[in-house]
């Protein structure tokens, strides 16, 4: 469960799988991929929102500002790919 306005760091191993679940949910993946299990967004189904209005997957070569902290460098990713509160 991750609370809404907080910053999450996804750890693991390499080839474990953290990006795989990123773009999952972000609805990156080959649509024809099957998947399993339930995955919801403040009690809906993925079916039932458009996650692309509410997140967004940064890729880890993304070029970053030194200048901005880490969440001022994710909210300007995201709202340059039109994402989140501030998006305009």
């Amino acid at each position: 469960m991750i609370k809404p306005s907080r910053m999450t760091l996804l750890l693991g191993p390499p080839s474990s799988g953290k990006t795989t679940l990123l773009l999952a949910l972000a609805r990156k993946l080959d649509p024809t991929l099957k998947v399993t299990g339930n995955v919801t967004y403040n009690g809906h189904e993925l079916h039932e929102f458009v996650p692309q209005k509410t997140a967004v997957y940064i890729s880890q070569y993304d070029l970053h500002i030194g200048e901005m902290t880490v969440r001022e460098t994710l909210e300007f990713s995201a709202r340059c790919q039109g994402v989140g509160p501030r998006y305009g």
